[in-house]
């Protein structure tokens, strides 16, 4: 366990320990284990064992994945569940009842965002512009529009609904209709708003701005594409313990002129200070204060 993904595809983040400033905090991964344990409620006495604990859980993080991702560290639903498939209806059954937020967000994989970050996430991802201006534009294409146009028309609709009002049922048009419903969830102009559970469960879908609560709506357009960026960086990092402004840039889909900012500000203001993990070699971004030492998590309270 160290940084969120391993190898070079994190960032160059390898330091000669000789010339680490004495001045830079030195951070063991059994510190990060027992902070990540007891967050990501992994810890014994921590485990969800129902709906009403994921929904605590999501309200905790902020935002969390449904499923783990190959290759990276970060807290999901499954993880932290208590029993295998317990968690597989919530993506329907906690946005039927309005609870959060879950579409396929994170890395085009499913995420459950709190009433509380949605308008962090709103801002920070969606053009809030007319999707019939972008159309017109050049900035969604013809299929794309077609399928916003049912959903505004003739929504909520089934995957299954969208599928056959798309054009011929083909295995061609079933893939266009999946990777273009995951393309709109991404950019928030389509959300998860409940679903089939039987079987091999199905979503609803519907568009964002008719579906969110208005209140939440009416938050995102209080803030700015920075602040949103900076606050989403801060809560992850609170999150996952640790990581390099390159996890962060990875996760979230910014690119190195975003992220700069935003890691020179959690700096500047004394949200963040760096750290080296000798078991990894690595140079990392850690919360300031650091909740290591005597705290009840790494106590395993």
């Amino acid at each position: 366990m160290g940084p969120i993904r391993a190898g070079k595809e994190r960032g160059d983040t390898r330091r000669n320990p000789e010339a680490v400033s004495a001045k830079l905090r030195r951070l063991s991964l059994e510190e990060v284990e027992h902070l990540r344990a007891h967050r990501w409620r992994t810890a014994p006495g921590r485990r969800i064992s129902n709906e009403d604990d994921a929904l605590r859980f999501i309200k905790e993080l902020g935002f969390v994945l449904l499923m783990p991702m190959r290759g990276t560290d970060l807290p999901s639903v499954h993880r932290a569940a208590r029993r295998d498939w317990i968690w597989w209806d919530w993506k329907q059954t906690l946005p039927e009842r309005k609870a959060c937020y879950y579409a396929k967000v994170l890395r085009r994989r499913g995420t459950f965002i709190s009433w509380e970050w949605f308008p962090h996430f709103y801002r920070a991802y969606a053009d809030p512009r007319p999707y019939w201006r972008l159309y017109r534009d050049g900035l969604l294409d013809r299929a794309e529009k077609q399928i916003l146009d049912l959903l505004a028309d003739r929504g909520p609709m089934m995957t299954r609904e969208v599928r056959l009002a798309f054009g011929p049922r083909s295995k061609e048009n079933t893939r266009r209709v999946k990777s273009i419903l995951v393309d709109l969830q991404t950019r928030f102009f389509i959300t998860a708003a409940g679903g089939d559970t039987a079987g091999w469960s199905h979503h609803r879908w519907d568009l964002v701005d008719r579906w969110v609560p208005p209140r939440a709506m009416a938050a995102a357009g209080r803030l700015s594409v920075e602040e949103a960026r900076y606050e989403i960086a801060r809560q992850f990092l609170k999150n996952v313990t640790m990581a390099t402004p390159a996890d962060i840039g990875w996760v979230f889909g910014w690119t190195k002129t975003e992220v700069e900012p935003v890691v020179r500000r959690l700096l500047d203001e004394g949200r963040a200070q760096p750290a080296f993990v000798p078991e990894v070699d690595a140079e990392v971004l850690i919360l300031k204060p650091w909740p290591g030492h005597g705290s009840r998590a790494v106590r395993g309270r």
